[in-house]
């Protein structure tokens, strides 16, 4: 806990001295452990994690240098700052080696106690503040992972259900005979897929963030898999009125066809879910030369929820613009748009609409490699 008393480590070979800075130093926030050898005080690190080291380095045996180099090469204590104490004079070429040993101050005895409590005081709070974030990301890191626990059981136990009514629907598609029930069918195929696509968005949001996207590029062509994907979305319903669909250049790249497919479904899915009755336009631009672009527009501006949750917090840049950029609705499709060297950037505006763009390198120079 943050109010548990921290401790420094003293050493020195003389036993007043060691006294002297355990009535300086200790107080309800702090314990001095002291040690009046090297040896000693690596026995003692063995089993004590402390904030800092306040090390002699005139000492029989093993000097104060000798153990700030073996507090070096220790994995346990490599990162504890040392504070040389010495009654010598002030050489440069003491503090110097007393550096390279990996000093962050000296102190040069008599030491002035005014300094010494400011000096630890200092140390003391960088730790605190360390420590704090260490727990910070810990806790991150399990919810994160709780998190994804949880979206996966979740997606397991929404497609039984689902596959059940595709078969139903399936049923009634084939009682041909019955316009109604046929009518009744195409809908709730057209529902029931809708959901796949969203259950399968799910089980990449649960994929942690630490886990890379795994490429499996081949020469393709991009045109083929968007008008793929937007011939779909119109087959299967899910938009209310039609996409606006063209492709302009040559859409050859190097990509992996499967993510890629992922990626433009989502961006496909998220406009037909916003866009209303309005027209969607699906644009791909091949006119470059290294570079592609997949744009979706539509004329109407997202609710501020849908905002915050595909754009994120845009950030100002120097004309006083907002840099577009993506939110957490978006991520594993930039997640797909990076990995192939490419991102996705968007803007939501109230007289312009909304639009959002990957650009993707074509990458056909690294088939040769």
């Amino acid at each position: 806990m943050q109010d548990d008393p921290l401790k420094i480590l003293v050493v020195d070979d003389q036993p007043q001295n060691l006294l002297a800075m355990q009535a300086l130093l200790t107080d309800a926030q702090l314990t001095v452990l002291t040690a009046d050898s090297g040896p000693a005080a690596l026995e003692l690190l063995l089993t004590h994690d402390v904030a800092l080291a306040l090390l002699d380095i005139q000492m029989p045996g093993m000097d104060g240098y000798t153990l700030a180099e073996l507090l070096r090469g220790t994995e346990r204590t490599r990162h504890v700052p040392i504070i040389f104490l010495t009654a010598g004079s002030r050489e440069d070429q003491r503090s110097f080696r007393g550096y390279e040993a990996g000093a962050v101050d000296f102190l040069y005895k008599p030491v002035d106690a005014i300094v010494l409590r400011s000096k630890v005081a200092v140390f003391v709070d960088l730790y605190r503040q360390r420590s704090a974030l260490s727990r910070q990301m810990a806790e991150h890191d399990r919810l994160t992972r709780l998190n994804a626990q949880m979206l996966s059981a979740i997606t397991h136990d929404l497609r039984t259900p689902l596959a059940a009514l595709m078969l139903n629907a399936e049923l009634l598609l084939r009682r041909g005979e019955l316009g109604g029930l046929q009518r009744a069918g195409e809908r709730i195929k057209s529902a029931t897929a809708l959901m796949s696509k969203q259950v399968d968005h799910l089980v990449n949001l649960a994929r942690l963030p630490s886990e890379p996207v795994q490429l499996q590029r081949v020469p393709c062509d991009l045109a083929s898999i968007a008008q793929a994907c937007v011939t779909d979305a119109q087959g299967l319903g899910l938009s209310e009125s039609p996409m606006q669909w063209r492709a302009e250049g040559d859409g050859s790249a190097l990509l992996d066809p499967a993510l890629m497919r992922e990626a433009l479904d989502h961006l496909v899915l998220q406009a037909i879910t916003y866009a209303g009755e309005t027209p969607v336009t699906v644009l791909l631009d091949g006119s470059a030369r290294r570079t592609l672009a997949w744009r979706v527009a539509y004329p109407v501006s997202l609710p501020e929820s849908a905002r915050a949750y595909l754009l994120g917090e845009s950030r100002l840049v120097a004309d006083g613009d907002a840099l577009p950029k993506v939110g957490v609705g978006l991520q594993r499709a930039e997640d797909i748009a990076r990995a192939h060297g490419g991102s996705i950037v968007g803007y939501s505006r109230d007289r312009e609409g909304t639009l959002f763009e990957l650009v993707l390198p074509r990458g056909l120079h690294r088939a040769a490699d």
